[in-house]
């Protein structure tokens, strides 16, 4: 077996010595290596040294390099040590190459490292379970990086920036993923990639179906992939929803086997027509109960290294259960870790995030028909802050348009465009929504009480 060395001592030194003969080396090597990627604390050090050197604008060579630190971690002389690695360089030629070797094998000993971990807990008592999630966590947090830097200019950045541009101008492709709802879409205009977007409202409002068809309308008819998180609902009843939504058959009719009762019934082809097409759409489920925060993103990330995916949705916020070994104070500063975890993940993979939440009970002090506030998220901590995208979703079952599934939609947080507000009707029927054939103006003219009327226009104008 051909074994790798975990630590080059010539290529650190190397690196160091490069940048001492050719100063103009810091802007590129500096972009992509860092002090913590060397194994020698000394020579470490001294890298920084030069780096510092040339922050101030200064040549980096022995004495001006001594003259930030006299002396390394070790007590050795830096004079002394940056003297024998000047005396021992003859070309700067190999400093890129060298400075790959270095990150190299920084990431071949976090390897190590992590193997060990694991072979550790292997040993240790516990739930297998927990264990195989932590191992995952372990691996997945090594994410080798790539050799790009971390920073950019404008000059790097607007290139990318106009040739998106071209493609918006062509029509050939959108600002973000859109929910096939105009009136939705004219508001939103769009979930771009890295956006955390909660989705909120009442039980029965809507929002897993507006989180669900969405998955669906981007793997059926954009050839897009997403993975949906169901902690509270069965991979079954998710099908079966979809199913209702991409045929228009009722969910009644679906369940009872009646829609298919006759194969040549306008039902039961419809059914076989959506079928074909769910079948080729690239939706997964995971319908694991009590799913912690880690394990859904162990989850998340291995299935998008499999194949990209293009959307997530977690169904829902306050069902993900607590890491072992999580010591927060209060469940809501638990949540707030959640939200920011989801929002780094989302940048992370480059997609929007999804995460379905609740009303608290605040909102049904305010009188029976208050419409719902960012304030109202069930353990709402900082998701407020987190959140690019707030969707609040509000329906009075017992109005006279409640009744036929209009529902307010209520956008007060969005950060790539207004703030707005839209109405939708939910067919409940064949678990989806479309655009509601009501006027604002007609809305509020029956089926709202006077508080209603005014809360609602108030959005509508925003």
């Amino acid at each position: 077996m051909n074994e790798r060395p975990l630590y080059s001592e010539e290529a650190e030194q190397g690196v160091i010595g490069a940048l001492i003969i050719n100063p103009l080396l810091c802007e590129d090597i500096g972009a992509v290596l860092s002090a913590s990627h060397f194994a020698d604390l000394d020579l470490a050090c001294l890298y920084g040294l030069v780096l510092q050197c040339h922050s101030k604008k200064i040549k980096p060579d022995v004495i001006t390099i001594a003259e930030q630190a006299e002396r390394l971690p070790s007590g050795e002389s830096t004079i002394y040590v940056a003297g024998l690695i000047q005396q021992n360089m003859s070309s700067s030629a190999n400093g890129m190459t060298y400075a790959r070797i270095v990150k190299e094998r920084h990431h071949a000993r976090q390897l190590h490292e992590v193997g060990q971990a694991i072979m550790e807990l292997s040993g240790t008592r516990g739930r297998i379970s927990d264990q195989i999630a932590q191992a995952r966590q372990l691996l997945m947090d090594l994410c080798y990086e790539e050799e790009e830097p971390d920073v950019t200019t404008y000059a790097e950045s607007l290139g990318s920036v106009f040739d998106k541009m071209e493609e918006r101008l062509e029509g050939k492709k959108e600002m973000g993923l859109t929910f096939g709802l105009e009136d939705l879409d004219d508001v939103v205009q769009g979930l771009r990639p890295g956006n955390l977007v909660i989705i909120a409202g009442k039980p029965g409002t809507g929002k897993t179906v507006m989180g669900t068809n969405l998955c669906d309308k981007i793997a059926m008819r954009n050839d897009k992939s997403a993975l949906i998180f169901s902690l509270e609902m069965s991979r079954d009843e998710l099908t079966l929803r979809g199913l209702a939504a991409a045929s228009g058959v009722s969910k009644d009719l679906l369940e009872s086997g009646k829609a298919i009762e006759n194969p040549r019934s306008e039902s039961a082809l419809a059914a076989q027509a959506a079928v074909s097409r769910m079948v080729k759409a690239d939706v997964r489920i995971c319908d694991k109960p009590a799913l912690s925060f880690s394990r859904i993103c162990n989850i998340a990330r291995f299935e998008h290294r499999a194949k990209p995916l293009d959307l997530i949705v977690i169904d829902y916020l306050t069902l993900i259960t607590s890491d072992p070994g999580s010591k927060f104070q209060t469940r809501s500063a638990e949540i707030g870790s959640f939200t920011r975890g989801f929002k780094a993940l989302a940048k992370e993979l480059g997609i929007p995030i999804i995460v379905l939440a609740q009303f608290n009970r605040a909102m049904d002090g305010r009188g029976q028909n208050a419409r719902p506030q960012m304030s109202d998220l069930r353990d709402s901590g900082e998701i407020e802050q987190d959140a690019d995208v707030i969707m609040l979703a509000y329906r009075d079952n017992k109005s006279g348009h409640g009744e036929k599934g209009i529902t307010e939609w209520d956008i007060p947080k969005c950060r790539h465009a207004a703030p707005g507000f839209c109405l939708l009707q939910f067919q409940g029927a064949q678990q989806r929504f479309v655009s509601s054939a009501l006027s604002f103006e007609q809305y509020q003219e029956k089926g709202n009480d006077q508080s209603g009327k005014e809360e609602s226009r108030g959005r509508y104008a925003r």
